[in-house]
């Protein structure tokens, strides 16, 4: 057995540990044939300990072991300055702290300890450990702890200079440096580092720092991702940074200066009048957490993940509307097949993960050059949400792929008065034109589901499926509904569209008008019955993709009779406890028949010669 099946883990998630450390540990397991059980010759007691029986295992010993060796070969602590399991006294309890380094190894008492290190075994909950580390750091007198779990290193620092308030160190000290010499470099571009799991970080920001400041912790967190992607996009590598704590200055008139050529830069993003409202000692707790890490060039799955936790709450849930899983929308990408000269639109576009999809597939399969990022994000890529939380996230996204974030607007895609010239009050020509009807190639999108839309609303009566035999306007209307006939509106003859629809709108007998409504305007190319599984925990309703192609006399001749691609997705992309079954989204579709769906569906577009895939 090894050593990441012990852990049960991948190989590439231990990531701050190089190959050598790891083949080290490895080469210090000893198994022991006949109890079936594995011991590790500890490096600092020199003595065996059992890491793993049949019947139990200990994996927070092995990561304590590679990161011992991580003190040791990089950072040049001596192994005889270290010492496990140190009890620590806080109040009238106390607990064993994993690793403490001392000044002296002959003198090991707590007045010459250096550095406090807690251990915990991957993905374990990094703000509860944080919140350990820091009560050792705060009963001892030390000013220097660091949390791991194999995969990253949080270093906590208890900044004497502000308040003795917890923050985020820019890296271990090696042994015999100081704490001011590490604090008085600083970082350039090219020094940042590639985010590990951005929505742990923005988590614990949430719980340990924003949660008691009395401001919105969403929008502040926002500012100061804005106020850095600015900070990134103005240096060239060799460039030192802005958006780092410096000793000596006011950090937040740094951040204030930064935030407001943001403002400058990316006017529809936020108001003139937004400013930072965090006080100077959340700023320094914020921006430690932030400073290290780089936001242009990151893989979007890390981003996305963490903005669908800033904004996965009870304001989706309400409408019925929830983030698409992002497995399902790689799979729907794919069977859309997108080209690089097509206008994509998502109307209810959450965090823009369709486009974000689709932005990754052009470039995955070398449709556009990466010079030409900026180009197709402009010309092609376009978002509408309601929620105007979820159009931030969509820009700031867009921002990162390419710049585009000005095809992300806020507004109800829904109400058809703003594209309505004949309606003074309402109408905006802005919108209007940019979005305009009959002009899109490709949508693709998940509507809220749940909710209906009154008359009162204003707009119910510019709908066919509004309106009774008699051309009546009901009185209320499903919202899902209507966003089928708004999406169709949106959509180039010939264009096309996939849809996460409820199921029964495609089996129910009620619902029989609905499914003739779309025959008349499109030809039907396919349902994928997604799993139940695949919208928890946030509801276990059943839902299907439909995908549509308008008709067109060139792409898409009408026809009363034709074959349909039919699948169901029996292998779900979550657990009944709506957890990802895999750690990414690829790792995620390898254990899925998702991608047999897709190829399934490609052979089949292929052999019906649709217009967007090439003949077999």
């Amino acid at each position: 057995m090894t050593l990441f099946e012990i852990l049960k883990i991948d190989t590439n998630q231990l990531k701050i540990f190089s190959s050598k450390m790891l083949e080290k540990i490895e080469s210090l397991l000893i198994h022991d044939e006949k109890t079936e059980k594995i011991y590790i010759d500890c490096l600092v007691r020199k003595k065996k300990i059992q890491i793993f029986s049949p019947s139990k295992s200990n994996p927070e010993e092995l990561i304590r072991q590679l990161y011992i060796l991580k003190l040791h070969t990089e950072y040049g602590y001596p192994l005889e300055h270290m010492e496990l399991e140190v009890s620590v006294t806080m109040g009238s309890s106390s607990k064993s702290a994993d690793i403490v380094i001392y000044d002296n190894a002959e003198k090991k008492d707590k007045e010459n300890i250096v550095l406090i290190v807690e251990i915990k075994k991957p993905k374990e909950d990094m703000n509860k450990g944080i919140g350990q580390l820091e009560s050792y750091i705060s009963a001892l007198p030390t000013l220097l702890g660091v949390w791991t779990d194999g995969q990253e290193e949080n270093i906590r620092y208890r900044n004497p200079e502000n308040k003795y308030k917890f923050e985020r160190f820019k890296r271990v000290p090696r042994h015999t440096e100081s704490i001011e010499s590490v604090l008085s470099t600083y970082l350039k571009k090219a020094d940042l580092q590639d985010i590990v799991d951005l929505r742990r970080t923005v988590y614990m920001l949430e719980q340990r720092v924003l949660a008691n400041d009395g401001v919105n912790a969403f929008d502040e967190i926002f500012k100061l991702i804005f106020a850095k992607l600015y900070d990134e996009k103005s240096k060239k590598p060799i460039e030192e940074l802005d958006f780092q704590i410096k000793l000596g200055k006011k950090l937040s008139s740094t951040i204030e200066k930064l935030f407001s050529k943001a403002k400058e830069k990316w006017k529809d993003v936020f108001k003139e009048k937004d400013e930072i409202e965090l006080s100077e000692e959340t700023l320094i707790a914020v921006v430690s957490e932030l400073q290290e890490y780089k936001l242009f060039e990151t893989d979007f799955e890390i981003l996305d993940v963490a903005f669908e936790h800033m904004i996965s709450g009870d304001s989706k849930g309400e409408k019925g509307q929830y983030f698409t899983p992002r497995p399902v929308i790689d799979i729907i990408v794919k069977m859309m097949n997108p080209d690089d000269d097509e206008k994509v639109l998502d109307p209810s576009a959450g965090s823009a993960g369709f486009l974000l999809h689709t932005f990754q597939y052009i470039l995955n399969n070398e449709k556009i050059e990466d010079k030409e990022r900026y180009r197709y994000a402009v010309n092609n890529l376009f978002a509408i949400d309601f929620d105007p939380r979820t159009v931030k996230i969509a820009k700031a996204l867009m921002v990162i792929a390419g710049d585009g974030s000005s095809n992300a607007v806020h507004t109800n895609s829904l109400d058809l008065r703003t594209w309505d010239e004949s309606n003074k009050a309402k109408f905006d020509n802005a919108i209007a034109s940019r979005y305009a009807q009959n002009s899109f190639d490709i949508i693709m999108t998940n509507p809220p589901f749940a909710g209906d839309i009154g008359s009162s609303s204003g707009y119910l009566g510019y709908y066919e499926f509004a309106r009774d035999k008699k051309q009546k306007t009901k009185n209320t209307q499903s919202r899902d509904l209507l966003f089928i006939e708004r999406n169709l509106r949106f959509l180039k003859n010939g264009g096309r569209m996939a849809i996460v629809l409820p199921q029964g709108r495609l089996n129910n007998s009620s619902d029989k008008e609905i499914r003739e409504y779309i025959a008349k305007h499109c030809r039907i190319l396919g349902v994928v019955g997604l799993h139940v599984n695949s919208f928890k925990p946030h509801t276990g309703t059943k839902t299907s993709i439909l995908l549509l192609q308008k008709w067109d006399k060139k792409k898409c001749p009408y026809k009363e009779d034709y074959p349909i691609f039919f699948a169901t997705n029996t292998k779900p992309v979550k657990d009944n406890s709506g957890n990802y079954i895999a750690p990414t989204t690829k790792k995620t579709i390898e254990k899925t028949d998702l991608a047999d769906i897709a190829e399934a569906f490609a052979q089949f577009a292929a052999k019906e010669e649709l217009s967007f895939y090439p003949k077999p």
